[in-house]
C-alpha cells in the first residue's frame, strides 16, 4: 500500500506545490497584518443565473423547481473539506459515507438509490458506467469551487439518464483569486489544497491542486487522495477543461466481510464553445472521461477475486436557444458512447443518441412556465422518452408558489449486469429503471430571511437492487417492480453580514411492496433528517461555526453528529481549528462500515 500511496501523493503534491506558490505570489502582501474581522461573505440570497435545472439558464428568482444553492461562503465558514461534504446539510439529500473526507460516499436524493442521481462538474457528466459508487469522485478541491447547484426531482428531460432523484452540479471559480489551505490532524491527516487564476487577456486560466492522506482511524482504513485541475479560456467563447485525480484507500468491509483495498483514477477533459449565431445563442460541448478501478477483495490473498476495470465515456452535445419577448425556445441533440474493459465484467460497450427541446414562457411579471421533452435511443437498452413541466408564480409578500412533474429513467451499470465475486452477482437481463416524480412547494424571501416548504412523490418501476433470500447466498442484481417515495422538506434561514442561522428538515417514507427479500439499497434511507448550521463573528478577527446533523434511519439507528470550527483572520491568513463528530458518536451510514469518532484538525488558509 505504501507504493500506492506514493503514486497518488507525489504527482498531486507537485501540482499542489505549484498552486500554493502561485497563490503566495499572485497578490501583493496586505498592508494590515494584525487581527481583523473576517471579510464579509458574498450575498447569500443569490440573484445569479442557475444553469442546472433547465436547458436555457434562468435567474434564481424565476426558477420553477426545488433547488438549493451552496455558495463559497458555506464551504469556507464551516470548514467543509470537499464538495460532497457540503451536501450533508441540503434538504432531501442523504449521504451514505464509507469513510471520512469523501473517500467513497454514496449520494441519495429524496429516497432514491445512490445510482438515481446525476453528478456534474461544470456541466460535464461524472456518473460512472461501471458503478455508481464512483459518482462522488469530484475532480475539484473545495477551495476552487464557486458554488454547488442542487436540483431535487426528475431532470432527465434536461440531462438524460440517471437524473431520477435529482442533479448536482459543482461549478468552479472563475473570479480573480489565489488561495491555499494546509490542514493537519489526528490519524496522520495531512490535507493541502490550492487554487489560483491568472493569464493575459484574452487568455485566462485557473489552476487547482490537492492532496490528502491519513493513516486511518482503524485497521485497513488508510487513504491517499490527490489530483489537479486546469481550466483555460483562450477567447472566442471557448473554454477548455483538463482534470485528473487518483485515490488509494483501505476498503475494510465496504462490500462484504473482507479486508479489501481499492485504487481508482479519473481523467476528465472537456471543451465548450459558446457563440451567437444570428438570433440564436449556440453551445457546443464535448466531454471525455476515463476511469480506472482496481479492487482487491482480500489484501492477504493477492489475486483472489482481484478486479481491474477501465471505463471510457465520450459525449458531444449541441444546443441553441432564442428568446423573443416573453418566450424562450431551446433545442438540441447529443450523442455518446460508454465502454468497459474489465477482468471481471468483460468487454462491453453501448452508444446513445438524443434529441431535446424546451420552452420557457414568462406570463407577466409574476409567472414562469417551463415545458421540456427529451428522447434517447440506446444501442443496448431501447428508447426512453422524458417529458417535464413546471411552473411558478409570485404571490406577493415575498412568497412564490411552484409545482413540477417529470419522467426520469436510469440504465443499468456494467457492475449490475455482469459482476461476480464471493458476495455479489450481476444479472444480464436487467431492465432500465423508469419513474415519475411530482412536487410542489412554497418559497419565501423577506429581507434577510428565506424559507421553503416542499412536498413530493415519486413512483418508480423496475428499480435495480441487490437482493438475497438467505444469509448464506450471494446478493444478486434484480429489478424490483414498484417502489414509491413520498416526503416533505422544510428549511428556514436568517442571514446577516457575517452571521448565519439555518435549519433544514426532511421527512421521508419509501415503500417497496413487491420486495420480500433482503436488499442492500432500496430500503436504506433516513426517515427523519434535521440539520442545524450556525456561524457568527466573535470579534477581534475570530469566527465560530457549528453544525449539527441528526438522522433517524429506517432500521432504527439514530445519531447526531456535531462539528465545529474556530477561526481567526490575521491579514491574509485564516488560522483555524476543526472538529468533527465532537461527541464521539458510534454510527454507520452503510451497514457494516464503521465511521470515525472524534477527529480534530487545524491549519491555515492563505489568501
Amino acid at each position: 500500500m505504501r507504493r500506492a500511496l506514493c503514486s497518488v501523493l507525489l504527482p498531486s503534491s507537485v501540482a499542489v506545490a505549484v498552486v500554493v506558490l502561485a497563490a503566495a505570489w499572485a497578490r501583493p502582501a496586505a498592508a494590515q497584518t494584525g487581527p481583523q474581522d473576517p471579510p464579509a461573505a458574498p450575498p447569500r440570497i443569490s440573484q445569479e443565473v442557475f444553469v442546472t435545472a433547465t436547458v436555457a439558464p434562468l435567474d434564481v428568482a424565476d426558477l420553477t423547481r426545488a433547488i438549493t444553492l451552496i455558495d463559497r461562503a458555506d464551504l469556507e465558514q464551516f470548514g467543509l473539506s470537499s464538495p460532497i461534504e457540503a451536501l450533508r446539510f441540503v434538504p432531501g439529500v442523504d449521504l451514505r459515507a464509507r469513510g471520512p473526507r469523501d473517500v467513497q460516499t454514496d449520494v441519495a436524493i429524496r429516497g432514491a438509490t445512490f445510482g438515481q442521481h446525476l453528478m456534474l462538474a461544470d456541466g460535464m457528466r461524472l456518473n460512472d458506467s461501471q458503478s455508481a459508487h464512483h459518482n462522488g469522485e469530484i475532480p475539484l478541491p473545495a477551495v476552487a469551487i464557486d458554488r454547488i447547484e442542487v436540483v431535487r426531482g426528475a431532470t432527465s428531460a434536461v440531462h438524460g439518464a440517471d437524473a431520477v432523484g435529482g442533479t448536482i452540479n459543482v461549478i468552479s471559480r472563475t473570479d480573480a483569486h489565489a488561495v491555499a489551505r494546509l490542514t493537519a490532524g489526528q490519524h496522520g491527516l495531512v490535507d493541502i489544497q490550492g487554487s489560483a487564476r491568472g493569464g493575459l487577456l484574452p487568455t485566462r486560466w485557473t489552476l487547482a491542486g490537492w492532496t490528502s492522506r491519513s493513516d486511518g482511524f482503524m485497521v485497513d482504513r488508510d487513504f491517499a487522495l490527490g489530483g489537479g485541475a486546469l481550466r483555460g479560456s483562450p477567447g472566442a467563447g471557448i473554454t477548455v477543461d483538463i482534470r485528473h485525480q487518483r485515490r488509494a484507500f483501505g476498503a475494510n468491509g465496504f462490500y462484504g466481510p473482507s479486508p479489501s483495498k481499492e485504487w481508482t483514477d479519473q481523467t476528465l477533459g472537456g471543451i465548450r464553445w459558446q457563440a451567437g449565431v444570428g438570433s440564436w445563442t449556440t453551445n457546443v460541448q464535448g466531454t471525455a472521461r476515463n476511469h480506472g478501478d482496481h479492487f482487491r477483495w482480500d489484501v492477504n490473498r493477492p489475486g483472489f477475486s482481484e478486479n481491474r476495470h477501465r471505463t471510457t465515456a465520450a459525449d458531444v452535445r449541441i444546443d441553441a436557444r432564442r428568446t423573443t419577448g416573453a418566450l424562450s425556445l431551446a433545442i438540441g441533440a447529443s450523442g455518446g458512447i460508454d465502454r468497459v474493459r474489465s477482468s471481471n465484467l468483460g468487454n462491453h460497450r453501448y452508444s446513445r443518441v438524443s434529441g431535446f427541446g424546451e420552452i420557457q414562457l414568462t406570463a407577466g411579471a409574476r409567472t414562469t412556465i417551463v415545458g421540456g421533452l427529451r428522447a434517447d435511443r440506446y444501442s443496448a437498452f431501447g428508447s426512453a422518452v422524458s417529458p417535464t413541466a413546471s411552473m411558478a408564480t409570485t404571490l406577493g409578500g415575498g412568497f412564490r408558489l411552484r409545482a413540477s412533474a417529470g419522467h426520469a429513467y436510469r440504465i443499468p451499470t456494467f457492475t449490475e449486469l455482469y459482476y461476480s465475486d464471493p458476495n455479489t452477482l450481476g444479472r444480464v437481463d436487467l431492465r432500465p429503471e423508469r419513474g415519475w416524480t411530482v412536487d410542489g412547494g412554497l418559497d419565501w424571501q423577506h429581507r434577510a430571511w428565506t424559507g421553503t416548504v416542499s412536498v413530493f412523490g415519486r413512483w418508480d418501476r423496475d428499480v435495480i437492487d441487490f437482493v438475497r433470500a438467505r444469509s448464506d447466498e450471494r446478493f444478486q442484481a434484480t429489478n424490483i417492480r414498484d417502489v414509491a417515495a413520498r416526503g416533505v422538506e422544510l428549511s428556514l434561514a436568517r442571514y446577516w453580514a457575517r452571521t448565519l442561522v439555518r435549519v433544514a428538515y426532511t421527512g421521508l417514507h419509501v415503500d417497496a411492496p413487491a420486495l420480500s427479500l433482503e436488499s442492500r439499497y432500496v430500503l436504506e434511507y433516513a426517515r427523519h433528517s434535521t440539520a442545524l448550521s450556525v456561524a457568527l463573528p466573535l470579534g477581534r478577527g475570530f469566527q465560530a461555526a457549528v453544525n449539527v446533523d441528526h438522522r433517524l434511519r429506517r432500521d432504527g439507528q439514530h445519531y447526531a453528529l456535531v462539528g465545529a470550527r474556530l477561526s481567526r483572520t490575521i491579514g491574509r491568513l485564516d488560522l483555524f481549528v476543526d472538529g468533527t463528530n465532537l461527541f464521539d458518536v458510534t454510527y454507520t451510514e452503510i451497514a457494516g462500515v464503521a465511521m470515525p469518532g472524534r477527529w480534530i484538525s487545524g491549519g491555515v488558509t492563505i489568501r
